[in-house]
């Protein structure tokens, strides 16, 4: 039986100087303490009893730097515990044995810790996305290898066909086995531009392995059923007469989320993701610039009527905050951890919209993206017209059309997608919830 806690050991230069946090791993009644790298906190930014970060209110840049510190704690303890896992599945193990596949996970010289490098890098540039794809994938062909870090230099052909036909056989989607593919993909590349791997007289690893997202179900919603979830009556869904006051909390919740994801289809698709941690100061002289979680690419987008006005029907509760919406909140929480809530939140509440609008499909906030471009598609839009507008960084839309379109152009496309879901809607056989 292996135990695990978190402990702060405050600095030898009082409480006005940073300590540093270490795992205490008892097994067997014999005590190993491993100290954290660059996870140094106060005193007061420590909850013992929670095992748990402790965010200051009105600290911006610090609380950005303890984002970056709970990732690490949060991705070394999942190590031990699968580390943990595995020396438990071959029954009998010491602790020294446990610390010696901790030891051997720290070199970058090796797969998880070279993953590790990338994502901490990552995590600097708020491309967590990224990161944790990094880190699942490195920790899936680790497993595929019972537990034992892989040194860059074994990543071979053999090893990726095994490891693809290991995936297969466990029925994993073609999706699922692509995405393991093409982040061990860019993580080995890297490794090759960094030095780390000399490219053995051109050798493949990936030659052959299908790294490329396969079609799959369209999630974007057809116009006639966009414009039905535009064209929701709140004031008519609930019944007649005096409302309770959980039924008027209800409704107010259903118009939060129907106001966010009309926001997102119209500012050109914007993903929730951009949307949640949008600041004021990304709004100037009438366009809103940002750059997108995902590749790091900036976008403009034009502040139209539509989105100034959704914009001000927040703009009580996001008073003293920084963001735009009042989503991730200055209240001492992880803000990936709220992100991630009201992700879960908004993806439950447009399940109801759906219903309500009598649309008989899953939404989720990934809609409102794919459907901005299904209706640009609808009104004749240049397929690399809604390519640019949506911000995709492929080589076949960015490198050849990027410097041959203004933002006016793609401006006109946004009206033109917006006019298009906001013409009236006559219901044509749809299914309605009252």
């Amino acid at each position: 039986m292996t135990s695990m806690n978190l402990v702060l050991r405050p600095s030898s230069k009082g409480n006005n100087h940073k300590g540093s946090l270490s795992l205490r791993l008892i097994h067997n009644r014999r005590v190993k303490s491993i100290t954290l790298p660059d996870c140094r906190l106060f005193a007061e930014e420590w909850d013992k009893t929670s095992q748990t970060v402790i965010y200051p209110e009105n600290n911006p840049p610090r609380a950005k730097e303890l984002e970056i510190i709970e990732l690490k704690i949060n991705t070394e303890v999942e190590i031990l515990h699968s580390f943990i896992a595995h020396l438990r599945s071959r029954g009998h193990y010491t602790a020294d044995e446990l610390m010696e596949l901790y030891r051997e996970k720290k070199d970058s010289r090796k797969l998880l810790g070279f993953a590790e490098s990338l994502a901490a890098g990552l995590e600097r540039k708020n491309c967590r996305r990224t990161a944790r794809a990094y880190l699942t994938a490195a920790r899936g062909l680790i497993s595929f290898n019972r537990g034992a870090d892989i040194p860059l230099e074994q990543i071979n052909p053999a090893l990726m066909k095994d490891f693809e036909k290991h995936l297969r056989d466990r029925g994993k989607l073609p999706n699922t086995v692509a995405y393991y593919m093409r982040n061990l993909r860019a993580i080995y590349n890297k490794a090759v531009e960094s030095g780390r791997i000399i490219n053995r007289k051109g050798e493949k690893p990936f030659a052959g392995i299908s790294t490329a997202v396969a079609r799959t179900m369209k999630r974007a919603l057809p116009l006639e059923e966009l414009q039905a979830l535009h064209a929701l009556d709140f004031d008519r869904l609930l019944p007649r007469g005096r409302k309770t006051e959980q039924q008027q909390i209800r409704l107010l919740n259903l118009q939060r989320s129907w106001r966010y994801f009309f926001f997102c289809v119209f500012a050109r698709g914007m993903s929730w993701v951009d949307m949640a941690y949008l600041r004021k100061e990304n709004i100037r002289g009438g366009v809103i610039r940002y750059c997108r979680k995902k590749t790091g690419q900036q976008v403009e987008v034009s502040l139209t009527p539509e989105l100034n006005n959704l914009i001000r029907t927040f703009s009580h509760e996001v008073a003293g905050s920084p963001y735009v919406f009042p989503i991730i909140l200055n209240n001492g929480k992880n803000p990936a951890l709220q992100y991630e809530t009201a992700l879960r939140t908004q993806n439950n509440r447009l399940k109801e919209l759906a219903a309500l609008a009598g649309i008989d499909r899953k939404i989720s906030t990934h809609v409102a993206r794919h459907s901005w471009a299904s209706v640009g598609k609808t009104e004749n839009l240049p397929t690399r017209v809604i390519s640019e507008s949506l911000g995709h960084t492929s080589p076949e839309t960015t490198l050849i059309y990027l410097a041959l379109l203004n933002n006016r152009v793609l401006d006109e496309a946004n009206e033109r997608v917006v006019k298009a879901i906001k013409r009236p809607f006559h219901r044509t056989g749809m299914a309605h919830e009252g």
